[in-house]
């Protein structure tokens, strides 16, 4: 089972972010209650603070039949992990097959990016390359420069840009990037604009290219994100 996007469609994912089994017991059951309003699970593995449990709780969530990224995500793009963590976390899960893709940062040491992508290869797992601006929507030139440098990795199956809007105007520049970007290219791209400027992002993304949108559970893991129930009415409406 591979992630998989229709032109035009976006799909809604959430995060989970347990820190140990019994969040995970806890967010699970959250997630049956809203199964309709899900698509996409991602696994924010930089929470997680109980190694015993780790593959207890990924059979759990594997059983839900989800589609599964794995991610860790470093301080360097708003996480808690470290770059060392991700042979820590990934190894394990893809040995025992939890998922179907995992996340690489673009702010990692290209080769430690290629020796992980290869492990992930060799089991056929896609890989998701992601860039998070924290700070800025940069300017139109490095949009374009980045998202460029992005789809020029062989390594990468599916690229995520998500930056911080500062006013309105940089969720328009960040769409506009997003559209001239999934015209010239065929890789599977999602973008967001976060913060409460770039809600629109969420919503009106797929317009755009953009095949995934997160919503949140019970907590936001990035500004700007609505409740995944409330998203997914959004973008039904929106995309009828």
């Amino acid at each position: 089972m591979h992630l998989e996007f229709t032109t035009g469609q976006t799909q809604t994912a959430v995060s989970l972010m347990p820190r140990h089994l019994d969040d995970c017991l806890h967010e699970l059951i959250l997630i049956n209650q809203k199964k309709d309003a899900i698509d996409i699970l991602e696994w924010r593995l930089d929470y997680w603070q109980a190694p015993a449990q780790l593959l207890t709780a990924a059979e759990k969530i594997a059983a839900l039949d989800l589609p599964l990224i794995l991610t860790v995500r470093t301080t360097n793009d708003g996480g808690l992990a470290s770059a060392q963590d991700y042979l820590t976390y990934y190894a394990p899960l893809i040995k025992a097959h939890i998922g179907q893709a995992i996340d690489l940062e673009w702010s990692l040491a290209a080769e430690q990016r290629h020796q992980l992508a290869e492990l992930a290869h060799q089991q056929h797992y896609q890989v998701l390359l992601s860039h998070h601006d924290t700070v800025q929507t940069p300017d139109n030139d490095t949009l374009r420069t980045q998202l460029l440098a992005m789809q020029a990795d062989p390594d990468a199956d599916l690229l995520k840009l998500a930056t911080t809007a500062q006013s309105p105007a940089d969720t328009t520049r960040l769409l506009a990037a997003t559209q001239s970007f999934t015209h010239q290219f065929d890789k599977p791209l999602t973008t967001m604009a976060m913060s409460e400027f770039g809600v629109a992002s969420r919503i009106f993304g797929g317009q755009f290219g953009s095949v995934i949108s997160f919503g949140y559970l019970e907590t936001p893991s990035a500004p700007g994100q609505l409740p995944i129930e409330q998203l997914k009415g959004l973008l039904t409406t929106n995309q009828a």
